[in-house]
C-alpha cells in the first residue's frame, strides 16, 4: 500500500508528460540511465557527461531544467544494468518493491533485536519508520538508494550483536556505493578494535572493485576518479551555493543556508563542530570497546546519527538512516532500564518524523533546516547517554526503585 500511494501517482504523471523533476521519480531516471549506458557502451564511457545527458533526456526530456551528473561508482551502473533491460515503468516498480523490502529488512532486523517478545512495540516501530518522509517520498517514490544503506547498516548491527564480525563487515561494504556514509563508521571500527569486521568490509569492497574492473578495465577507474574530482568541487567542502541547500541535512549545508549562502562562516563553524564531535566520539569509542550490549547499541546509534550531520553532501533522502538510529537508541535505553528515557526518545522520534514532512518548505522560506535540528538534538542526547553507559551508571529503574521483598532485592542485585 505504501508503494501504491507514493509510486503510482508519480508514474501516472510521468506517463501524462508532467514537465518537472519535482513530479517524477527523478533519481531513478539517473540510475536507469547509467544502467542503460552500461548495457550499450564500454563501461569507461559511463563518466562522459555529454553521454549521460543524452541518455537521461532520452528517458525523459527536460526543457526548462538540466540533469546534473551521476557520480556513482561503476558497480552501481552494473547493478542497474539489470533493471535497464526492462521498460522504465516496469523497472521503477520493481526497484520500488526491492527498496521497500530492503528498508524493511534493516528496520525489522533491528526492531526484533530489542522487541522480539513484544509484537505491538515492534509493529509500531516499523510503522513509524515507514511513515518517515525521507524514506517514503525522498527514497521510495524518488527511486533513491538509501534503502540499500538502511539494509546494510541494519544487518551489520545485528551481525555485530551476534558476534559475527566478518558478516557485519561484508554487510557494511555495500555502503561503498557512497563512501561519505562511511566517514565515521570506519574509524569507529578501527578505534573499537573490530578488526575482523574490517576484514569482512575489505573483502566486500575488493569484490565490488574487482567486479567493476573485470567488466570495465582499469580505464573505468581513471574516468571515475577524474569525474568524481570535478563533482567534489560542486558538492564537497567548498562553496555549495549552486546546490539546493534546503534539500540537505548535513551541518555544512545547513549553516551555509542559514548564513545566506556565504561559504566561509558556515564552513568554518561546521568544521569546528565536526572536529569537537569526532574527538568526543573517539574517546567514547575507545572507552566503550568492552562495554555491554546496551552501550554498543548506543555507540552504533550515535555514530550513524553524527555521520548524517558531519559528513558532506547528505541529501534529505539519506536521513532515512536516522530511523534506524532511533530504533537502536530506544532499544538501547530499554535494555538499560530507563523508561523515561525511552519515552523521551519516542517523543523525539515522532517530532523528527513530523519535521521531515515540513523541513524542505520551511528551509526554503526561513533558511532553517528543522530536520537537522531534530537530528542534532538526537545526536547530543545519544552522546550524553553513551557517557553514562560507559561510566557504568545504570538506568533510573535499576537505581531508584527499592526492592519490596527479598525476591525483588535479589533481582536488583542481579541487575547491578
Amino acid at each position: 500500500m505504501v508503494f501504491l500511494k507514493a509510486g503510482v501517482p508519480l508514474w501516472l504523471k510521468f506517463k501524462t508528460g508532467a514537465d518537472s523533476l519535482n513530479l517524477l521519480p527523478a533519481d531513478f531516471i539517473y540510475f536507469y540511465g547509467i544502467g542503460t549506458i552500461a548495457n550499450h557502451y564500454p563501461l569507461a564511457q559511463l563518466y562522459d557527461y555529454s553521454l549521460q545527458l543524452r541518455t537521461f533526456n532520452a528517458i525523459y526530456a527536460l526543457h526548462d531544467q538540466a540533469y546534473g551528473p551521476s557520480p556513482y561508482p561503476p558497480f552501481v551502473a552494473i547493478f542497474f544494468a539489470l533493471f535497464a533491460r526492462l521498460s522504465f515503468q516496469r523497472a521503477f516498480v520493481l526497484w520500488g518493491v526491492f527498496s521497500l523490502v530492503m528498508y524493511l529488512v534493516g528496520i525489522v532486523a533491528a526492531a526484533r533485536e530489542f522487541f522480539s517478545g513484544e509484537p505491538l512495540k515492534a509493529s509500531l516501530t516499523v510503522c513509524l519508520a515507514l511513515s518517515f518522509y525521507s524514506f517514503l517520498i525522498g527514497t521510495l517514490a524518488n527511486g533513491q538508494l538509501t534503502a540499500v544503506a538502511v539494509c546494510a547498516v541494519g544487518l551489520a548491527f545485528v551481525f555485530d550483536r551476534h558476534e559475527k564480525p566478518v558478516w557485519s563487515g561484508l554487510a557494511l561494504s555495500l555502503l561503498a556505493y557512497k563512501p561519505t556514509l562511511l566517514l565515521l563508521i570506519v574509524p569507529m571500527m578501527l578505534v573499537t578494535r573490530r578488526f575482523k569486521t574490517i576484514l569482512g568490509f575489505l573483502i566486500g569492497v575488493v569484490f565490488l572493485l574487482a567486479t567493476a574492473t573485470a567488466l570495465g578495465g582499469v580505464a573505468v577507474w581513471r574516468a571515475y576518479l577524474q569525474f568524481i574530482t570535478l563533482f567534489g568541487k560542486v558538492a564537497g567542502l567548498g562553496d555549495r551555493s549552486g546546490l539546493p541547500l534546503a534539500k540537505f541535512v548535513d551541518l555544512g549545508s545547513c549553516l551555509q543556508l542559514a548564513a545566506g549562502g556565504r561559504f566561509a562562516a558556515g564552513t568554518v563553524f561546521s568544521m569546528l563542530v565536526a572536529g569537537a564531535v569526532f574527538v568526543a566520539l573517539v574517546i567514547l569509542w575507545w572507552r566503550s570497546a568492552r562495554s555491554g550490549k546496551e552501550a554498543q547499541a548506543m555507540l552504533w546509534a550515535a555514530t550513524l546519527t553524527w555521520t548524517l550531520l558531519v559528513s558532506i553532501y547528505v541529501p534529505i533522502y539519506d536521513s532515512s538512516l536516522v530511523a534506524l538510529a532511533m530504533v537502536w537508541t530506544i532499544g538501547s535505553l530499554a535494555e538499560w532500564v530507563w523508561p523515561s528515557g525511552v519515552q523521551w526518545m519516542v517523543l523525539l522520534a515522532v517530532v523528527t518524523e513530523v519535521a521531515s514532512w515540513f523541513t524542505t518548505g520551511f528551509a526554503r522560506q526561513y533558511h532553517v533546516q528543522i530536520l537537522s535540528i531534530a537530528i542534532f538534538v538526537l545526536g547530543v542526547a545519544q552522546l550524553a547517554f553513551l557517557v553514562r553507559m560507559v561510566g557504568g551508571k545504570r538506568g533510573e529503574a535499576a537505581v531508584r526503585i527499592p526492592a519490596a521483598h527479598p525476591a525483588d532485592a535479589s533481582l536488583d542485585s542481579a541487575i547491578d
